[in-house]
């Protein structure tokens, strides 16, 4: 498992270089990118411990529950964020509630397939099974908007 994880990273990082292209920021944004990756980590055990906490419960009422717990807490943090630093975007925000209703629909069930997951299998295999998205993105790029890879 360890190697598969190896083998993820080196080819997210491989596929975000480009030969003779210096990049914008210098390291920053790889920086950036590792303290996401590693805190997405942190969150993935934090959430299958939270999930295995729940005792015996069916798996698919303890992985919705945590996931609900965590949007909520997640939400209200936002709101409170928002409303102290600006406002004008919460209000903006829930301005367009109603377009934003299947997106929001489709990205809690994305998360509800993921905290399922979570739930069966350790968050180090899930997680590195996920990031089959880099080739979906790929194929998307090279199939819908015709652009070449580099």
């Amino acid at each position: 498992m360890a190697l598969a994880i190896v083998i993820a990273t080196t080819g997210v990082v491989v596929i975000s270089l480009r030969k003779g292209v210096q990049s914008a920021g210098g390291l920053r944004p790889a920086l950036l990118g590792l303290t996401s990756g590693g805190m997405f980590a942190i969150s993935a055990i934090g959430y299958r411990g939270a999930i295995l906490s729940l005792g015996a419960a069916p798996f698919v009422m303890r992985s919705t529950f945590a996931l609900a717990t965590g949007l909520t807490v997640q939400a209200l943090l936002l709101t409170t964020y928002l409303a102290i630093r600006d406002p004008r975007v919460l209000r903006a925000i829930v301005k367009m509630w109603r377009p934003s209703l299947f997106a929001g629909f489709m990205g809690a069930l994305a998360s509800e397939f993921w905290f399922l997951a979570l739930t069966l299998a350790t968050a180090a295999s899930v997680r590195t099974l996920g990031s089959i998205d880099v080739l979906f993105a790929q194929a998307t790029q090279h199939i819908v908007f015709k652009e070449k890879t580099t």
